[in-house]
C-alpha cells in the first residue's frame, strides 16, 4: 500500500482516504508492484463487486482475467459489444460468445439485479429541473470523460455527441454508460444530461 502504482494515481489515493474509503492490500508494507500481483489484484476487484462489466478488452488483457474470476466466484459478467475493427473490442466480443451478458444501457444492468428502470420521455419539466442543477466543476470530472461533459450544457443523444465531439459513436456509448453509472450524467428519453 506504500508504492503506489502508477505514481498519477496518487491524488485518487489521498482523496479516498478523505472521504472516508479505505484502501486494501493483501500484501505486507514495502511490496513493490509486478504484473502477477496485478492478475491477483483483479480477483480481489471482482470479489468486491456484485457483478463486472467489460466496457473494453484487447485479446489478451486484465480485464479478460478479472472476467474469469468474476465467472469462477458466480458473479454476473456484462460487456458492452464492440466494432469488429476495434482491436480494444475483441476481448469483449469473445466474451460474450462464451456466454457474458451483451448490455447496451445501463437499465439493462440494473434489470438482472431486478432494480426498476428510471427512464422516461423527456418532459419541459425536466428540461427546467436541469436548469437548476449545478454541474460539477470540469476539473472534478475524469479527463476521459470531459470532451462529453463540457458539452453536454444542453441534452444531447449519442450520435448529436458522437458528432459535436468527432468520436466513434462506439466509444461514445462506452464513456456515457460508464458516466450514467458514476452518476456524472442521467439519460432522459434518448437525451443525456448532466445530473
Amino acid at each position: 500500500m506504500d508504492y503506489i502504482y502508477p505514481k498519477e494515481n496518487r491524488e485518487i489515493y489521498k482523496k479516498i482516504i478523505e472521504n472516508g474509503g479505505t484502501i486494501i492490500s493483501e500484501y505486507k508494507p514495502g511490496t513493490k508492484p509486478d504484473s502477477e500481483k496485478f492478475r491477483q489484484r483483479n480477483r480481489i476487484v471482482s470479489g468486491l463487486s456484485l457483478g463486472v462489466l467489460i466496457v473494453e478488452a484487447e485479446k489478451r488483457s486484465g480485464t479478460s482475467i478479472t472476467a474469469r474470476y468474476a465467472e469462477e466466484q458466480g458473479k454476473l459478467v456484462f460487456c458492452i459489444p464492440s466494432s469488429i475493427e476495434n482491436r480494444k473490442g475483441i476481448g469483449t466480443n469473445n466474451l460474450i460468445k462464451k456466454g457474458a451478458i451483451l448490455v447496451q444501457k445501463p437499465s439493462e444492468v440494473l434489470e438482472k439485479y431486478e432494480i426498476k428502470n428510471m427512464d422516461h420521455a423527456i418532459t419541459i419539466e425536466d428540461l427546467d429541473e436541469q436548469d437548476k442543477i449545478t454541474p460539477i466543476k470540469l476539473n472534478q470530472i475524469a479527463e476521459k470523460y470531459r470532451d462529453i461533459y463540457e458539452i453536454l450544457y444542453e441534452p444531447l443523444s449519442a450520435s448529436e455527441i458522437s458528432m459535436k465531439i468527432k468520436k466513434d459513436i462506439t466509444e461514445v456509448y462506452s464513456k456515457v454508460f460508464l458516466m450514467e453509472i458514476e452518476g456524472l450524467i442521467k439519460k432522459i428519453g434518448n437525451k443525456y444530461v448532466v445530473i
